[in-house]
């Protein structure tokens, strides 16, 4: 590699520092990227959000084949699926990314070095370099901290990586359990039993909290449990665990409520907390939170002006998506100085469930308690054309929209592809739209998209405003 001091160094490779990399060195900047796996892409890519959802897919499509009630055509498979099969596909989509990143890079110059860094001052970071396996020093005007998290470990729990697992280790099982539990009722969790369910595994999952994903409407998170208690999955909501431990090849979870739960695995995904305590920032004056995140302003600068931080390791809201965009902001203002804005407001969030769930603007309860007036208009899924045609009779869309002048407030979705439709909403409530625009606009038939104009429909009738 070069000799020379670089513009901007990136440390990480997930969503975040890839974006902004390629961001910094489109506007001319000499860019490198230290990263510490073997592979680009962080635990978006080789842990975590693809993989997680390319498995969902095999898992969505096998269900498919049994689902005679909709097609009329029995295709059951006549054994179970294996492994390496539900893996496949999961496989061949990282491949595929990772091998997208580093051409990305190739073509946009950017230098890429694979092994841990530190800081050795406030200008230069000394890796521990994988493929020349001796120190290196990275000097630069500039840094971007990219390096995301890792699954909290509670100090009461051992894992050892085949009963005891985390949401980084999951995906790494020789065989598909008889039985899981799962201790957290949060995105992780409840994605993870809705997949395992499929699988025919028997799935118990724990939650402290009283409901499912307690930060959605409140509409949804019922949907969302009865749907899984349908399915088989054993709820354990307001129950904290008090003991875990293994014995005779099955996992032994007992309860505060004196309930003990027995299982072939368990998945522990009940927070993630960040890595930049391992890169000796003492040294250049800066300190990590209880969580190990740094604090930011809204150009990404931590309180050491040229050194910046993005994605997951500074905290909510921790999606791709946004960091992303704080990916290439935070590169816009390093490279430019142009000054940018903090991501957060009027964001979609999509939560890959069976079926899915996404939603954008405040719930009900968040109305409520800022005294705004709303009105509430409901599309269930299976009075619609296309949801008959597909088989979703659990689909259900919420139109929350302001009493007195109807603009639109939020959405929040469940059901199929929900997670595409969410930005119709998205784009009318950006520009400050009325309900009316569902009604005042013509929708392709049959779709799931007219769900938008029946739950307008039912809202403003609601109200007295239609027939």
């Amino acid at each position: 590699m070069s000799e020379d001091i670089y513009d901007i160094a990136v440390i990480g490779s997930g969503p975040a520092g890839e974006k902004a990399a390629l961001e910094a060195a489109g506007l001319g900047a000499k860019v490198v990227v230290i990263e510490k796996g073997v592979r680009p892409g962080g635990a978006s890519v080789i842990t975590g959000t693809i993989p997680s959802k390319s498995l969902r897919e095999t898992v969505k499509y096998v269900e498919s084949l049994s689902r005679n009630d909709v097609s009329g055509v029995d295709l059951k498979l006549d054994r179970k699926i294996t492994i390496p099969e539900l893996m496949h596909r999961k496989n061949n989509v990282v491949t595929e990314r990772v091998e997208d990143i580093l051409e990305a890079y190739k073509n946009r110059g950017i230098e890429y070095v694979f092994g841990k860094g530190r800081f050795a001052s406030p200008n230069e970071i000394e890796v521990d370099c994988t493929e020349c396996r001796r120190l290196i020093s990275v000097k630069a005007k500039k840094f971007i901290i990219a390096v995301g998290t890792n699954p909290y470990h509670p100090p009461d729990i051992t894992f050892d990586q085949k009963h005891v697992l985390d949401s980084d280790t999951i995906l790494q099982l020789d065989r598909i359990p008889e039985s899981l539990a799962i201790i957290g009722g949060g995105v992780i969790g409840c994605e993870y039993a809705s997949i395992f369910c499929k699988l025919g595994t028997q799935v118990f999952l724990i939650d402290p909290r009283g409901a499912l994903l307690d930060f959605i409407d409140h509409d949804i998170s019922e949907a969302l449990a009865k749907q899984m208690e349908a399915d088989g999955i054993g709820l354990c909501l307001g129950c904290q665990y008090e003991t875990v431990e293994v014995k005779s090849d099955n996992v032994h979870i007992k309860l505060d409520s004196g309930d003990e739960i027995i299982a072939s695995a368990l998945l522990f995904a009940n927070g993630r907390q960040g890595m930049a305590d391992e890169l000796n920032l003492e040294v250049c004056g800066l300190e990590v939170n209880n969580r190990n995140q740094l604090e930011v302003n809204n150009n990404y600068q931590t309180k050491v002006p040229h050194i910046y931080a993005i994605g997951d390791v500074i905290g909510f809201p921790s999606l791709v998506s946004v960091s992303n965009e704080e990916g290439r902001m935070a590169a816009r203002n390093a490279v430019t100085g142009e000054n940018t804005r903090r991501v957060g407001s009027d964001i979609p969030y999509g939560i890959y469930t069976i079926p899915e769930i996404s939603m954008i603007g405040p719930t009900e309860k968040e109305l409520k308690e800022a005294k705004i007036p709303y009105g509430v208009g409901i599309c269930k899924f299976q009075d619609l054309a296309r949801g008959l045609i597909i088989g979703d009779r659990k689909g259900l869309l919420k139109l929350l929209f302001h009493k007195e002048t109807h603009e639109m407030l939020g959405v929040h979705m469940y059901g199929q592809y929900a997670s595409e439709l969410v930005h119709i909403a998205q784009a009318v409530i950006h520009y400050k739209g009325r309900i009316e625009y569902f009604l005042d606009n013509v929708f392709n038939f049959p779709t799931l998209s007219a769900a938008f104009k029946v739950a307008a429909r039912q809202g403003l009738t609601r109200l007295g405003g239609t027939d």
